[in-house]
């Protein structure tokens, strides 16, 4: 499934990358993350995803931000994921301890840029204006 994955942290992402347009997470991959939170006793608002082919072998895989909501207030956390794709049917899947909202997903070849959201010091809570990049590396 999911060879081997770095993540690192970088000050810019490669250039030329392509942007992964984020969509709605498939169903199935909603419903097992709806599942996990049932049994942890954790609420559960939703996920959304970028379908990538992480290793290059014609299958796909779709990296998942799962959404789940403090209880009594109007904040959230995220939870990111690696999911196999549809076509071997959303199986196996992993956490990969990105816990931080993100604003885009890049890729250059073997490297997956996440551009995650930043407070600036003239922030308001809501509204993260900066950006940082962490890099996730697909092994062989």
């Amino acid at each position: 499934m999911f060879r081997s994955i770095c993540l690192l942290s970088l000050l810019a992402p490669p250039a030329l990358a392509e942007v992964i347009v984020r969509t709605d997470a498939p169903a199935p991959v909603t419903a097992v993350l709806q599942a996990q939170a049932d049994a942890n006793g954790e609420s559960f608002e939703g996920a959304y995803g970028w379908e990538l082919d992480l290793e290059g072998d014609g299958t796909t895989e779709w990296l998942v931000q799962g959404i789940y909501p403090f209880t009594g207030g109007n904040s959230f956390y995220v939870r990111t994921y690696l999911f196999d794709g549809a076509d071997t049917g959303f199986g196996a899947h992993q956490d990969i301890g990105m816990d931080r909202s993100l604003k885009r997903v890049e890729r250059e070849g073997r490297m997956i840029s996440l551009v995650i959201y930043e407070m600036l010091a003239n922030d308001a809570r809501c509204c993260p204006s900066g950006e940082s990049v962490r890099l996730l590396e697909i092994g062989n």
